[in-house]
Parts: C-alpha cells; structure tokens; sequence
C-alpha cells in the first residue's frame, strides 16, 4: 500500500505564507487566526519548523483545540483580552520597516 496525502487550498495557503519568511527554526511567528483552517494549517508548519508560535484564538475550546494541534509549545493570546498584558510585552516604539512594508513602497500615483 502507498501512503498519500493532500494539502489542499488552506495547506497551500499556509505553506506559502511561511515560505516567505525563509527559515523558520529559532525564530517566532504570529499566526492570526489560528483556529480557521489556514491558520490551523499554518501552526502545525510554523511549530514542525522549529519555530516560536504565538497565535490568537479565543480562550476556552478554541485555545485548547489551537494547543492540540502540535506536541510544541504553543502560546495562544485570546484576541478579545489585552493581548499586551498576556504576551508579557510591551509593544514597539515603532515597528521595524521591511522591503515589503507600505512605509518604504513606492507613493501612488497621484488621482
């Protein structure tokens, strides 16, 4: 018997979106959303990846299922609570600038 498996659009999804962030071991990464299937998805990548996963989901059923889908350790911050005072963080003076930020892109032409 040959094993198979699919991954679908929000595996697709998923794969993609962390792709772009290059290799993911030591690092830590947010997923938004972390209980739809792309978010889902994108926690066991991240968490397979050797990354530091944070996500969002609520608290109760939704943070335990979030939790469940990896043996990593995941951190999941309730979105609808101070996510400042759960991440036991202050938040940046400002957020760093990327190539792909809207701070550095090119201005629109004018209407």
């Amino acid at each position: 018997m040959r094993d198979a498996g699919a991954l679908g659009l929000a595996g697709t999804a998923a794969f993609d979106g962390l792709a772009l962030l290059g290799p993911l071991e030591d690092s830590t990464v947010l997923i938004s959303g972390a209980t739809g299937g792309v978010g889902a998805i994108a926690v066991e990548l991240a968490a397979a990846q050797g990354a530091r996963v944070i996500a969002t989901a609520k608290s109760g059923s939704e943070s335990g299922f979030v939790s469940a889908l990896t043996a990593a350790e995941v951190t999941v911050i309730d979105y609808t609570q101070d996510v400042t005072a759960q991440s036991g963080r202050s938040p940046p003076a400002a957020w760093p600038s990327s190539p792909r930020s809207p701070a550095t892109a090119a201005p629109s032409p004018p209407p």
